[in-house]
């Protein structure tokens, strides 16, 4: 079996995804056990789902924490000694100060209680949005993967970074192409990614990526009229007018 191909035909992301059939999905949990090519390529897109799940932990406001300590130390005061033996030693009134205790821990609980609140809030905010980003997408791949004039071409890692992977989509009657990253590592703030088409062996400028937190989406590209290859380099940003790749390579494939 052609590993890269096997790869490249799209069956990662429809078994993921939950669109392959049952004979489809079994014959490809045979190959992840068989090549450790395909399972490295079905984890790398499983965790780019994953990443999804939670990112927007809720931290402490400082404000709350200030007025606990204040609380604290207005109640701590220091009972001075009499410089005088005493006859027997002064009554404290622990009450008063367990009672303050309380309020303290009674606010802190409640603080808590509040944060955990809204971070499940949060979450389930975060969840609703990346169920319907992972069902356009899948609505989107459906359609693509059920046109016959659209070419599907996995690009693969290079040494520049193994675990690398991306999906091209082209459609060959129409010319365009739509790009599925899968995983790609997040550029420095001065960088970006940049699609290229290669048509006997000269590059062909397809477009920047820039890549968000958000990186499932299926990104529309420039327009191909025709391509053997396509490729992704990684680039200095703001720099429109290059029509000649000059990073290095992070993922190629082949028609």
């Amino acid at each position: 079996m052609n590993v890269q191909e096997y790869i490249s035909s799209g069956i990662i992301e429809s078994y993921v995804l939950g669109l392959a059939s049952p004979e489809e999905r079994a014959e490809f949990e045979k190959n992840c056990s068989a090549y450790p090519e395909v399972k490295a390529a079905r984890e790398a897109f499983e965790l780019l789902l994953e990443k999804q799940a939670m990112k927007n932990a809720v931290p402490p406001p400082p404000e709350l924490k200030h007025k606990i300590t204040e609380a604290v130390r207005s109640e701590g005061k220091v009972i001075p000694l009499p410089s005088a033996k005493p006859a027997s030693l002064r009554k404290i009134n622990w009450a008063k100060y367990v009672a303050a205790a309380c309020l303290v821990l009674l606010a802190g609980s409640a603080y808590w209680n509040l944060t955990l609140q809204q971070q499940n809030k949060n979450l389930k905010t975060n969840l609703n949005e990346s169920s319907a980003k992972l069902t356009q997408l899948e609505q989107d791949l459906k359609i693509l993967q059920g046109n016959p004039a659209v070419k599907m071409v996995g690009m693969g890692g290079t040494a520049q970074s193994p675990h690398s992977f991306a999906t091209v989509y082209w459609d060959t009657t129409s010319k365009d192409v739509y790009l599925l990253v899968n995983n790609l590592p997040k550029p420095a703030s001065d960088q970006q990614y940049q699609l290229w088409a290669l048509l006997n062996g000269e590059p062909i400028d397809m477009g920047f990526i820039e890549i968000t937190e958000k990186p499932l989406q299926l990104y529309r590209m420039e327009n191909a009229q025709a391509a053997q290859a396509f490729a992704i380099t990684l680039e200095k940003k703001g720099r429109s007018s290059v029509k000649k790749p000059e990073g290095p390579i992070y993922v190629l494939g082949n028609l």
